[in-house]
């Protein structure tokens, strides 16, 4: 069972999350809508992967991220960033929280399963979030 965290409030984003995740047999997901819905949820749960909205009302997504990891400290469950657009700065800006992926909207089913399965089958921390950073820009036609 996978579980994962999603603070999204944008609500067409969120149903595609629910829509993809829905399997209860291999997923457990909890959808909350803002940042200090989730660091209650990780106080109370442990999480495989938690997906957070940049654009989140009241507390932003990097600050919630940010918040999130130093709670976590050592158990760092990998980040996936959702925003209708990122910037390559901002991506870099990312990196250092654990971001694992960065989902632009929209966002497709099948790209949200293979990141949540990709982390279950074995994440292995800031190597990755480098390696869909390189494949971020490459989606983008931007350089490294």
């Amino acid at each position: 069972m996978i579980n994962i965290l999603a603070a999204e409030n944008d609500r067409q984003t969120a149903s595609l999350i629910y829509s993809a995740l829905s399997d209860k047999e291999k997923y457990h997901l909890a959808i909350v809508e803002s940042g200090y819905t989730a660091l209650e949820a990780i106080g109370q749960k442990r999480f495989d992967i938690i997906i957070i909205e940049r654009d989140l009302s009241y507390m932003n997504g990097v600050v919630t991220a940010r918040k999130i990891r130093e709670r976590l400290g050592s158990e760092m469950s990998p980040f996936v960033i959702t925003a209708p657009e990122f910037s390559r700065e901002e991506v870099e800006d990312f990196i250092p929280y654990g971001i694992f992926d960065f989902w632009e909207r929209p966002v497709s089913i099948q790209r949200i399963r293979l990141a949540v399965n990709a982390v279950a089958e074995g994440w292995k921390g800031q190597r990755d979030n480098l390696l869909n950073y390189r494949e971020f820009l490459e989606r983008n036609g931007k350089k490294a």
